[in-house]
């Protein structure tokens, strides 16, 4: 099994290959003493976690970055700005990608069986509750990097519009997170039977 940090360097040089573009709006990230403060101050101890930000610190505001099919991974500073928001969903929520707008993928920090998997939430899928998406970091980024791997994920640079055949992201997904119910049968309205967190 690969370590964390090797995923992420493979991850830096998929982007570099696949979507240079892009990987362009990612800030280098934040000296060490900065990255821990701030991941104090938003209450986190995970190491994967700090490893991502030790790779990057996530895109330049408002760059609207199309690092995967839910947007770019947020930068410490804009993660903090969101805390101070009211949300629809538990404060131990941190947003780790986003759209800039409707969507985003959230870390969850709360202690238990599901601590470390991310959640998906959508604002335009009318979603009360966000839901299980990738079962941890690192299968979060196995799943990135297969996608630009396989065709899945397809930048274009003419349009600078990162195409996603969803059909074949579906089954990438499934593959690296079996525990995660987006993918697999559920009834979006009824999310008192997959909202556990």
């Amino acid at each position: 099994m690969q370590t964390f940090k090797a995923l992420i360097s493979e991850l830096d040089s998929v982007l570099k290959t696949y979507n240079p573009v892009e990987y362009k709006k990612l800030q280098p990230p934040l000296p060490d003493d900065c990255v821990n403060k701030y991941l104090n101050e938003i209450n986190i101890t995970d190491q994967c976690f700090k490893a991502l930000f030790q790779w990057k610190n996530g895109e330049e505001d408002s760059s609207y970055c199309q690092m995967t099919s839910d947007g770019g991974l947020q930068s410490l500073e804009t993660i903090m700005q969101s805390k101070m928001f009211d949300k629809p969903y538990a404060d131990s929520f941190i947003e780790v990608l986003s759209d800039n707008g409707e969507q985003s993928v959230l870390f969850n920090n709360r202690p238990g069986k599901h601590y470390g998997q991310l959640y998906f939430y959508s604002i335009g899928l009318y979603m009360k509750y966000p839901i299980s998406y990738y079962d941890s970091l690192e299968t979060m980024i196995q799943t990135i990097i297969k996608a630009y791997t396989t065709g899945a994920y397809e930048y274009n640079n003419e349009k600078q519009f990162l195409n996603v055949n969803f059909d074949s992201f579906s089954l990438i997904a499934k593959q690296f997170n079996k525990s995660s119910i987006f993918w697999k049968a559920h009834n979006p309205l009824k999310w008192e039977d997959w909202y556990d967190i």
